[in-house]
Parts: C-alpha cells; structure tokens; sequence
C-alpha cells in the first residue's frame, strides 16, 4: 500500500497541500502580533490534523472503495481471511498517518527553530497522540464501510464522528451545568453518545505538549488504555459484519 500511495497523485497532492501550509503559517506569524514560534506551533497543529483526516480519507477509506469498485476486493478476500483483508488495509492507512504526521512534525520543528530560535521536542510527542486519534478514526470508517455505506456518506459520517468525538464532553458538562432545567431525554441521548462514539478528547494533549505543560501520568494509561480497547473493538465488530456479508 505505501508503494502504491508514492505513485498516487493524491500522496504528492497532500505532499504540495503540506508545503504551502508551512509556507502559509510562517507568512502569517510574522503579520501576527504574537511571537512567530507560538503561532507557527498552533497552526502547525492544525495541519497536522487536517493533513491526518485527508489521510484517514483519500488514503484508507477511498482505496477500499476503489478496489470495491474494480472488483480486486472479490479477487483479494478469496485468498485471504476477511478480517486479515480489514487488518492489512487499517494497519497501511496507519503507517501513511505515520508518515505524514513525522513529516509534519519534523515540519514544524524545524519552521520554530530556524525562524524563532526555539525548540520544541515535544511536537513529535504531538504527533504520537495524532496517530492514536486518527487511528481510531480509520477504524470508525473501516466499521462503516463494512456496513455497506457508499463513500461519501462515508466520508460525511466519519467528518461528523470526529466533530462530535470532540464534542460530547462539552456538551455533557453543558448538561451538568443545567442541573434540574436540562432535558432528562436530552442528557440520556448524549450519555449514549459519549459511550458510542469515540471520544477524541482523550488524545488531545497535543498543544500540552508543545507547550511543555505537565501531563499526569494516569492520563497517558487511561488513554492509551481507551484507545487499545475502543480500537480493537471496532475492528472485531467489523469483521464479524464483514463475514456475514454475500461478497
């Protein structure tokens, strides 16, 4: 899958997007009435995420539906398990997330020193976080498509996973704050939600990070914990989809 990505248009695409964001963020810290290393940091953290969810779609989900579309997935899951087909296909989308993210962070590394004298290790910790997120992403997606969703809803339905993934803790501390005035259905509906779809907000340490601020332990373990069984829980329920499917 990775030599198949360098020969894509859409890797050297997402490549040149990459680029001309780096160039983007160092022209507008310096108009910026904050220091230019601070500014650089936080929009590069916004590309690392966007560069990320491009990745999750165009890379993982697209190629699965492409392949759907030329008919190899009929030719591939008659030589290989179904669930070995959804491993191999999850696990190249997370070695591209990889790249693309190292890259990024070697990026912004490098912006924050050359042009503000500063440095920031803690960018490739960041960057570390930003692959268990948009793993557990690619997962969600894995989980729709075996479903039997079209690509684009696709695509609509993981956008709106990762929107509300990093809202529910919002919009639950929201209900708490209302106390005896909230809807009892309301906050049922959103409890629902924070146990269904995945909370995103547990590998949001990224800017903690960068800006050496100290993490607890105990957060990183119930963390990493939440995405090991959250993950292979969205990749089992797949499979067994998968398997009671006519292909």
């Amino acid at each position: 899958m990775l030599q198949e990505s360098f020969r894509s248009k859409l890797f050297w695409g997402i490549v040149l997007f990459l680029m001309l964001f780096f160039v983007f963020s160092v022209y507008i810290s310096f108009l910026s009435l904050d220091t230019p290393a601070r500014f650089i940091l936080n929009a590069g953290m916004a590309g690392l995420s966007l560069v990320c969810l491009a990745v999750t779609i165009l890379f993982g989900l697209f190629s699965m539906y492409e392949e759907k579309a030329r008919f190899e997935r009929y030719v591939i899951l008659n030589r290989i398990p179904r669930a070995a087909y959804l491993m191999g296909k999850f696990s190249g989308t997370v070695v591209i997330q990889a790249l693309f993210a190292v890259l990024t962070a070697a990026g912004i590394f490098f912006l924050t020193w050359y042009f503000a004298g500063e440095v920031h290790y803690g960018i490739f910790a960041a960057a570390f976080w930003a692959i268990l997120e948009f793993s557990l992403l690619m997962a969600v997606g894995i989980f729709f498509y075996c479903l039997g969703t079209s690509f684009p809803l696709n695509a609509m339905l993981v956008l709106a996973t990762y929107v509300v993934g990093h809202s529910t803790r919002e919009a639950m501390l929201s209900f708490v704050g209302l106390g005896q005035f909230g809807s009892q259905i309301h906050y049922y509906f959103v409890k629902v939600l924070c146990v269904v779809i995945p909370d995103f907000d547990f590998f949001n340490f990224r800017l903690a990070l960068i800006h050496s601020e100290p993490i607890a332990p105990g957060e990183i373990l119930i963390s990493m914990g939440y995405w090991a069984c959250y993950l292979a829980a969205v990749l089992i329920l797949s499979s067994v989809i998968l398997k009671q499917k006519d292909i």
